[in-house]
């Protein structure tokens, strides 16, 4: 009786840095960045499957989210957007290539 609980014990020690791993610290937030010339303020849905970006001389725009190496991945307009890992840093690449790292910060 003990063995079947020990590797059941095992078997879920195991799985739970797997599931840690995939688990958003984006989620539920509202962010903005201003650095280097660019700016935005952007919204994450709770379960990190959705972005609401706010532009402040355009409408809202909202893209899906869908896991990527490193972090969550979304297509707006005119670029691309990736929360990274960390909770903190995002990769925007426009329409043209160029690709800027730039730290958000929540507020909320």
């Amino acid at each position: 009786m003990k063995r079947p609980l020990a590797l059941a014990t095992l078997c879920l020690g195991l799985a739970t840095p797997a599931m840690a791993a995939d688990t958003c610290p984006w989620s539920d937030g509202q962010y903005a960045f201003r650095e280097h010339g660019i700016y935005g303020d952007f919204a994450v849905n709770g379960d990190c499957t959705e972005l609401v970006w706010d532009r402040l001389s355009n409408a809202p725009e909202t893209t899906t989210l869908e896991r990527s190496k490193h972090g969550w991945k979304g297509k707006l307009s005119k670029a691309d957007v990736e929360l990274l890992d960390n909770g903190e840093s995002l990769r925007l690449t426009s329409t043209g290539g160029a690709m800027r790292q730039v730290k958000a910060k929540r507020e909320n």
